[in-house]
């Protein structure tokens, strides 16, 4: 006999009480911890455990961690006081407020050395440093690189130009007299 007349033979008595004893026989825990314990049965399970676990912690996350999180918070800082809080908040503002008249002061301070030395003003505030004493040093070196870099830029310009000078007297000549030399060339003054 063939195994497939067998499951047909077993068709027959399906939903008999003697199919169901062979069937749950063959169906105990034992035999089901033994398969889940196999790779195959862990692949089987893995998916469904995940799940499980992913909806527990999010379920202890809705119902516990806020609280975790309040109480290390009150640990941490244990009087904290609306009026410190906002005190605090005013001394941020305070600094924030220095630091900005500051900030204005060395660039109005930039502005005026770049005006005295003839420095580009737009780079002014690329220059400007924490306190007085290293936006003047800034300032300085601004202005050496500067006047290299225009020296440079002026020599370059200089002899790339092909106008030179007229050579001869050094008397100066009015546009008359030049006139009356070039029709008596033999002529001296």
């Amino acid at each position: 006999m063939e195994f497939s007349e067998i499951i047909a033979e077993l068709k027959k008595f399906e939903g008999t009480e003697e199919f169901n004893n062979y069937v749950n026989g063959l169906m105990n825990a034992d035999r089901v911890k033994a398969f889940l314990a196999t790779d195959d049965g862990k692949k089987l399970m893995q998916p469904q455990l995940d799940s499980y676990f992913s909806k527990g912690l999010e379920t202890w996350k809705t119902n516990n961690l806020q609280g975790l999180i309040d109480a290390k918070v009150k640990e941490m800082y244990p009087d904290a006081d609306p009026k410190d809080t906002e005190l605090a908040g005013l001394k941020a503002e305070l600094e924030r407020m220095k630091a900005e008249a500051l900030r204005k002061d060395l660039t109005n301070k930039a502005l005026t050395i770049a005006t005295e030395k003839g420095l580009p003003v737009d780079l002014v505030q690329f220059f400007v440093g924490a306190d007085e004493k290293s936006t003047i040093a800034n300032m300085e070196t601004l202005e050496k690189s500067y006047g290299v870099a225009l020296g440079a830029a002026v020599e370059k310009k200089l002899k790339d130009s092909n106008y030179t000078p007229p050579k001869g007297d050094d008397k100066p000549v009015d546009g008359v007299t030049a006139a009356f030399m070039n029709r008596n060339p033999g002529l001296q003054f």
